[in-house]
């Protein structure tokens, strides 16, 4: 089986349920709604069409719920036509929310005209246009176009190096009660910047009443970076966001900020994403760049637990295909598995994780099919996950949510599953649920482990088993 996890974003291309039900049989794990982009009933409409194909599969789907975030963006303009901007060409960014104009565009985001200054640039549009700061007022900013091209409407605005605010806006909350109330299974949280912000959005979360919510970090701002080892140890999982990161950063530095930031999630035990402009090119062609595909492979050799697509699959004219190649490539990665060790980042001794790792490496001597995770809130099946084993992890949960939460670990398989009852039942059954899912083979060799405890009968326990 795949242990990368695939994230696939859902837009225009993939609104027919034919088209979702063809995602989920390509693999897709996850489920990604941009709340960028769309209203709210456009997600509500979205959330119960994947809920449904899900069911349609008998797979244990998650759904995640990206907020934008404070991102700048550019407003309407007059007509809906794109503004051509020339190298040498004057531009006023001003504050307000009327339609612009060939020479005058508009943001909300009035916190820019007073952070920026004179020299400073402005990248529009994922920095295929640069503007220089000539002069700024409370008002308005006056730039210069250094590199020229089409603007059209709502296209985004980065400041490298300028400081800006970063948390939830009331957008952001407003959506997240709605999405909490919807029933959305992973919250990712964008321009996080510290661990404070972490802490803001998880206490919204517990007052909405659904505190065990994991909340991915979207690493797209230096803050990030300088603040790297404290997010991750508030966060729940990390992605490297490298569609802003690499307009706030040096172009050159993001690869070397990827490994870093996969390196130090592996030592933790933290789930870490990799995503923007994985498949690009298959926005408009059927098959990737080599480089495309040797980048989706970099980012499976560098230890990455999911890999999203955005664009490919929301608007892309071959939204199924790119799964289906992307599947290629993250299995013919993970063809030669070397099992290695979680690695430093613990200062204290965790029994439950060393709990686990015996587990691992017994799996590994005795030539397991599978890992079991008897469990009941995913903890132990996040311990497995953590220390890389080859075999997969059957992570069997009584609790549907808790499956598909588990969506997101690497090399976790999710099955619900009834855990009442002494120990030998509950492996009886799960036994008999593995082997209708075509998961547990006749004299397959399975691992059972537990490491909370959390069963009615019984404390932390590992046995292997012959089915």
């Amino acid at each position: 089986m795949r242990h990368t996890k695939i994230i696939a974003t859902v837009g225009p291309a993939t609104s027919e349920p034919a088209v979702l039900d063809a995602l989920i049989a390509a693999g897709v794990d996850i489920i990604r709604l941009n709340f960028s982009h769309g209203s709210q009933s456009d997600h509500a409409f979205r959330f119960h069409q994947v809920r449904e194909a899900a069911k349609r599969a008998d797979r244990h789907v998650a759904i995640l719920q990206d907020l934008s975030g404070p991102k700048i963006r550019t407003g309407r303009l007059e007509g809906g036509k794109p503004i051509a901007l020339r190298p040498g060409d004057a531009l006023v960014i001003a504050i307000g929310d009327d339609a612009g104009r060939p020479g005058r565009v508009f943001t909300t985001f009035g916190e820019l005209a007073a952070k920026v200054s004179k020299g400073d640039r402005l990248l529009l549009d994922d920095g295929k246009i640069e503007l220089v700061v000539e002069s700024a007022s409370a008002a308005e900013i006056q730039t210069r176009v250094i590199d020229g091209g089409e603007l059209g409407e709502h296209k985004g605005i980065n400041a490298p190096h300028v400081p800006l605010r970063s948390g939830m806006t009331e957008k952001d909350r407003r959506d997240l009660e709605f999405g909490l109330a919807l029933g959305v299974d992973l919250i990712a949280l964008s321009f996080v910047q510290s661990a404070a912000d972490i802490t803001r959005a998880r206490a919204l979360i517990a007052d909405a009443g659904r505190p065990t919510v994991p909340i991915i970090a979207k690493l797209e701002r230096p803050e990030a970076i300088d603040h790297l080892d404290e997010i991750l140890a508030a966060s729940d999982a990390v992605m490297v966001a490298r569609g802003d990161l690499g307009l706030e950063i040096p172009l050159e530095r993001v690869p070397r900020v990827q490994k870093e930031i996969l390196r130090k999630a592996r030592a933790r035990g933290v789930p870490a994403v990799v995503a923007t402009q994985v498949l690009e090119s298959m926005r408009l062609e059927p098959r990737p760049t080599r480089a495309e595909a040797s980048d989706a492979a970099g980012a499976v050799d560098g230890g990455a637990d999911a890999i999203m697509l955005s664009g490919e699959t929301a608007t892309g004219l071959y939204p199924v295909r790119c799964v289906e190649v992307l599947d290629a490539i993250i299995r013919d990665a993970e063809s030669m598995p070397v099992w290695t060790d979680p690695g430093p980042g613990r200062s204290t001794v965790d029994h439950m994780l060393a709990l686990s790792e015996a587990a691992v490496m017994l799996a590994s001597r005795a030539g397991a099919h599978a890992i079991v995770a008897v469990t009941r809130e995913g903890k132990t099946a996040k311990r497995l996950s953590a220390s890389r084993p080859q075999a997969p992890i059957l992570a069997a949960t009584d609790r549907a949510d808790v499956a598909r939460r588990l969506s997101l670990w690497r090399g976790v398989v999710p099955m619900v599953c009834d855990l009442t009852g002494d120990i030998e039942t509950v492996i009886s059954r799960v036994v008999d649920g593995a082997a209708r899912r075509s998961a547990a083979p006749e004299n397959a060799i399975l691992v059972f482990v537990n490491t909370s405890a959390d069963l009615d009968r019984g404390g932390n326990f590992v046995r292997i088993r012959r089915v």
